[in-house]
């Protein structure tokens, strides 16, 4: 499996396609269509909050396509974060056709004000619920949507999963998470794959089997979006792990968070539905690293930055930390003027990295020492740090090897 991401404008707009490994044996008769998600579309426009004279931002540099339209294929998905118009652009979101395929996903408040402008096909329209935990609410919260084979009768048909996680006590409602994960569909005879399952992930009992494939025989049967979880594909804890069943099998796993996230918020999404997908590490974290802040009455903390970020991506182990929110921006209103930024250098983001620890307890920035600190072993981080220009991409597999495209030539690449 491979998952492109591609930086779209100089803020939070990102397109991701999800593609399966086609083996040798059928790569001629088979061409993969790439399963694809839009994050947060802002192509046009300015965004302005309740008021212009109050707060208004303006893209400095233009996005890399002048619409939606110019994409090579209409998205199979559009996710909206949050119902701020630098995330909820309703000049952009209208260049995309008004019966058309595409799906769209926006949490509670974002749906609300999409069904409001009466453009879409409300069934198009889907709320992604607040996560709770399904270890204690006995409910699964996450919406799961099929993706078909790449050729009819090629083997079992894959899926996505989209979860919206909001920090708790945020009341500025800046601070929440996307949770997404991509299993590919089979590209191989269904039997031989059920036959290499069992063998990687042998049911702990009789009855678990027995359960599993009775699931699977009415998962034609159930809504779509109210599936019990997927039993994983990939091995598990006690199964041996090798480079050919993570290349095969490992889901692709993604955490968006424009604005940041704290760990605490995050970690029972992770524990619960993403072991149970067995979709960790983390494959890619889009999470601002700048830190910008407001007095407390103008919103407080507004992008959290790397505090939180280095901590998800460490304890998460993310194969790749993409800056997000972070782009230069035509900011004005008298609510910006006191705004302050806080940037930070690479290596002070390896440092945080090597720490795993977030913020320190006592409010101080990381990288400075403590006694607590000074026992902790240094280790290099494997999180890949990556700026994105606007119109660059970074190309990740499943066995985590990285190819990047520079902006300016798109048929020059180079791996990382």
């Amino acid at each position: 499996m491979a998952l492109t991401v591609k930086h779209l404008n100089s803020d939070a707009s990102f397109l991701l396609s999800f593609e399966p490994v086609i083996p040798e044996s059928i790569a001629e008769s088979v061409i993969p269509r790439p399963f694809t998600i839009l994050l947060d579309p802002w192509i046009t426009g300015p965004s302005t909050i309740f008021h212009p004279r109050l707060s208004t931002t303006s893209h400095k540099h233009p996005a890399c396509i002048p619409s939606l339209a110019e994409l090579s294929q209409p998205p199979d998905v559009v996710i909206i974060s949050q119902h701020k118009p630098d995330h909820c652009n309703e000049a952009t979101l209208r260049q995309l056709p008004a019966g058309g395929t595409t799906l769209i996903l926006a949490e509670p408040a974002s749906a609300r004000l999409i069904r409001s402008w009466k453009y879409f096909d409300k069934k198009k329209i889907r709320t992604i619920e607040r996560w709770e935990d399904p270890r204690i609410t006995g409910k699964q919260s996450v919406i799961r949507i099929p993706v078909p084979p790449s050729h009819p009768g090629s083997g079992q048909e894959g899926e996505v999963t989209v979860a919206f996680i909001p920090q708790k006590r945020d009341l500025a409602g800046l601070h929440g998470a996307i949770g997404i994960t991509y299993r590919a569909p089979s590209t191989h005879d269904p039997t031989t794959q059920a036959s290499l399952v069992r063998v990687l992930t042998p049911p702990s009992t009789p009855e678990a089997q027995k359960s599993t494939d009775a699931d699977a025989k009415q998962s034609a049967k159930r809504d779509t979006f109210l599936l019990p979880p997927t039993p994983p594909v990939s091995p598990t804890a006690t199964a041996p792990i090798t480079p050919s069943s993570l290349r095969l099998s490992r889901p692709i796993s993604l955490v968006f968070s424009p604005h940041g996230i704290q760990y605490s918020s995050l970690s029972h999404y992770a524990t619960s539905h993403l072991v149970a997908e067995a979709a960790l590490p983390l494959t890619a974290l889009l999470h601002c690293m700048d830190s910008i802040s407001n007095p407390w009455w103008l919103g407080g903390n507004i992008c959290a930055g790397v505090p939180y970020g280095a901590e998800i991506a460490s304890k998460l182990g993310a194969r790749l930390w993409i800056s997000a929110h972070d782009g230069e921006k035509d900011v004005r209103g008298l609510a910006t003027g006191l705004l302050k930024t806080h940037r930070w250098r690479d290596e002070e983001i390896e440092s945080a990295l090597q720490s795993g620890l977030g913020s320190v307890g006592d409010g101080r920035k990381l990288g400075q020492d403590s006694g607590h600190e000074k026992t902790r072993s240094v280790r290099k981080p494997n999180t890949e740090i990556l700026r994105l220009k606007c119109g660059e991409e970074i190309l990740v597999s499943g066995t985590g090897q990285l190819w990047r495209t520079n902006a300016s030539d798109a048929s020059c690449q180079r791996a990382i």
